[in-house]
C-alpha cells in the first residue's frame, strides 16, 4: 500500500504544480492607464517683446492651464496643453509728426492685451511606484497674443502750437513660439487621482530663461 501512495502523492504534487505555474502565467497583468488630464494654476511671465510692449520687463500673469497626455510606455507621454492668462492693460506714447514742431507731437495709446498658449510637450516619467512620480519635459509654448489697441481723438498744446490727434480702434494678432524645458512632480492620492506640481522655463524674445510655476489636480484614464 505504501508504494502506491508515494506514487501517487508525488504525481498530485506534480500536476499541482504545474496547474500553478500555468496560472501564474496566464494570469491578467493589470492594465496600465493610457491617458492623463489636469487643470493647473500659476503664475508665469513673458519677456516685453513676446507681449507686444516696448518697455519695462517681464511681470508677473497669472495663468490657468488645461492638459491632457497620452503614454506610450509607463515612462513616455506625449501631451498638450492649452492656458488662459490674465488679461492685462498698457500705455504708451505714440510721436505724431507735427508741423512746426522739430520733435513731432505726441498721442496717449491705449492697450488691452489678452494671451493664450498652447504646449505640446514630451515628457519622460520617472519611477514605477503607485504614489510619486517626477518627470522632466522638453516643450514649446505657442503664444497667441491678441492686443486691442484704443487712441481717443483729442486737442493737444504743445510750444504754443495746437494739433488734434484722430480716433483709433484696432485689433492685432501676433503668434510667436518659444522653448520650454520643465520638470515636476506628480503625488498620488490614489490609483488614479494626483496632485501636479511643476516648474518651467521658458526662452522668450531677448533669449532669458522666464519662469513659471503651476499646481493642480488631475486623475488617470
Amino acid at each position: 500500500m505504501r508504494r502506491i501512495v508515494i506514487p501517487l502523492t508525488a504525481a498530485l504534487m506534480f500536476v499541482a504544480a504545474v496547474s500553478g505555474a500555468q496560472t501564474s502565467v496566464t494570469a491578467p497583468q493589470p492594465k496600465l492607464p493610457a491617458w492623463d488630464a489636469d487643470f493647473t494654476v500659476g503664475i508665469t511671465s513673458n519677456s516685453p517683446a513676446d507681449e507686444g510692449r516696448h518697455h519695462g520687463g517681464p511681470e508677473a500673469r497669472g495663468e490657468a492651464r488645461f492638459d491632457v497626455g497620452h503614454y506610450w510606455t509607463q515612462h513616455v507621454k506625449t501631451e498638450a496643453g492649452v492656458a488662459f492668462l490674465n488679461t492685462w492693460d498698457d500705455y504708451e506714447y505714440e510721436s505724431i509728426p507735427v508741423q512746426g514742431l522739430p520733435a513731432g507731437g505726441y498721442a496717449i495709446l491705449s492697450t488691452s492685451v489678452r494671451m493664450t498658449v498652447l504646449t505640446p510637450a514630451l515628457t519622460y516619467q520617472f519611477l514605477e511606484n503607485e504614489f510619486a512620480h517626477p518627470y522632466v519635459s522638453i516643450a514649446a509654448r505657442i503664444g497667441f497674443l491678441e492686443t486691442h489697441v484704443t487712441r481717443y481723438p483729442q486737442t493737444y498744446t504743445q510750444n504754443r502750437i495746437t494739433y488734434s490727434v484722430s480716433a483709433l480702434d484696432r485689433t492685432d494678432m501676433s503668434v510667436a513660439a518659444r522653448p520650454v524645458v520643465a520638470a515636476g512632480y506628480k503625488s498620488y492620492f490614489n490609483e488614479r487621482a494626483f496632485m501636479r506640481s511643476e516648474l518651467q522655463a521658458s526662452f522668450g524674445a531677448d533669449g532669458s530663461p522666464h519662469p513659471a510655476l503651476r499646481i493642480g489636480f488631475g486623475f488617470d484614464f
